[in-house]
Formats: structure tokens, sequence, C-alpha cells
């Protein structure tokens, strides 16, 4: 448990200040035998006392879970946590009466969120990037080229606003907002800045007719959703809702 907590402070010590999606880090193997708990001063143990004051309130708890909450496709409970997010967050900043979906990488969720108490610290492990949300407004045929471009591999990013059926690699059912996705239409994209910028090979800046940017960091954002979901009494649970369904 102690060589697991001091992992975690160091780890979350050196994501505060990351800003892409790619990042280092090290480890060693700590033989766990009568030999660990000695007098010996660590360089991670001056590390911890060093900033006592900064890691004490990584340690809040902010909400608690039923089971860990996994991210995975190509629909999952935390994947699905982070788009709904989204639309929350950027609800405020729309000012259209455009349908809306969210989007944003599984490669931004680089952890689970443990079973039991779910911690501040948990928050950055998960979500280390800074990361901002940003709306884009694009056309339905922008927006069905993204759509049939995770159909086509059967391998979707995390969605919000959606209700998607792709059989045999086919894109068979398409809503966005409760309503058939049109190509002359035009819709909302809530999305972070990294895919917005061309980060994963997305164009969706290139392609939007107007941005945008709330400068709010996605990991603040799901820390003041868990916040007001802990408060009226929420306990998470590792369950998706179907809205994307793949059929071979």
């Amino acid at each position: 448990m102690k060589t697991k907590l001091y992992f975690i402070i160091l780890w979350a010590l050196f994501s505060l200040t990351a800003t892409g999606q790619n990042f280092k880090y090290h480890w060693q193997r700590v033989r766990m035998d009568t030999t660990y708990e000695t007098t010996t001063i660590y360089d991670v143990d001056r590390i911890v006392a060093a900033h006592q004051e900064q890691i004490a309130p990584l340690m809040e708890i902010l909400i608690y879970s039923e089971e860990e909450i996994v991210s995975k496709q190509p629909e999952s409970a935390l994947s699905n946590l982070v788009a709904d997010v989204l639309l929350e967050t950027a609800g405020e900043y729309i000012e259209n009466d455009y349908p809306t979906m969210s989007l944003t990488n599984y490669g931004g969720i680089r952890s689970n969120l443990p079973s039991g108490a779910v911690r501040l610290y948990d928050i950055y492990s998960t979500f280390p990037f800074n990361n901002s949300i940003v709306v884009a407004e694009l056309t339905g045929k922008e927006v069905r080229k993204i759509i049939k471009r995770f159909a086509s591999r059967e391998k979707f990013e995390a969605l919000g606003g959606v209700e998607i059926v792709v059989d045999k690699k086919e894109l068979k059912k398409c809503l966005i907002g409760g309503v058939p996705l049109e190509d002359n239409k035009m819709y909302n994209i809530v999305t972070i800045d990294f895919l917005l910028d061309g980060g994963d090979r997305f164009n969706i800046g290139e392609n939007a007719e107007q941005v945008t940017r709330t400068g709010i960091v996605i990991r603040d954002a799901v820390e003041k959703h868990l916040r007001e979901l802990s408060e009226s009494g929420v306990v998470l649970k590792n369950k998706g809702d179907g809205r994307v369904k793949i059929y071979k």
C-alpha cells in the first residue's frame, strides 16, 4: 500500500504540468519482505516530505464507486461519463439550437477509477492532460465523415448525445440529440482542444464553421461533476448505456 501511494503521489506531482498527451515515466522493483521496513530514507521519502503540504489536498475523497469504473470501446461507464461531462459543461457556451454531440479520445483517459473511494489524485491519474473543452460547429456532412470513419474501423472514441448502430462496418443508425443525422444541417461537436487542433489526426478545427473555446480543463469539469453527484448521494456504477452498438 505504501509503495502504491508513493507511486501515485509522485506521478500526480509530475503530471500537474502535463500539457500534451505524451509523457515518460520510470519505475523500479522494491522487495516486499522483511527488509522493506527499515530505517533507510529513500529519495521518495524526501520528495514526499518536501511536498507534503501540496500532496494533502490530493487525498480528498470526491465520490464512492461500487466497483472499478472502466473505460473501453465502443462505450463504457467511464468513457460515457467523460463524454456526458463535456455536454453538460459546454451547455452554457452554446447559443444556437443545433443538435449537439460530444467527442473525446480514449487516449486521454489514462486509467480507470478505483472501486471504493475515488480521490482527487485518481482524477489526476485518469485525466493528466491540461486539455480544455471547446465547441465546434460543423455541417452534418463533416460529422458523418467522422462517424463513418469510426464505423468502418469498428473503433469508436468516447461519444455523448448520440445513438449509433453499426452492422458489418456499415453505419445503420445515427441519432444526434435524438434526431437522425442530416448532411445539410449544422451540428455542435463538444470536444477538446487537442482534437480540435489536429491531435490523433482529427481535423475538427479545420472543418469547423465556428469555434468557441471555453477555457475549462476537462479534468476540472470531471472533478466538479463528481462532487455534484456525490452531494446528491450518487454512487458510481460500472455500467454503459448502449449508446454505441456494433454488430459483426
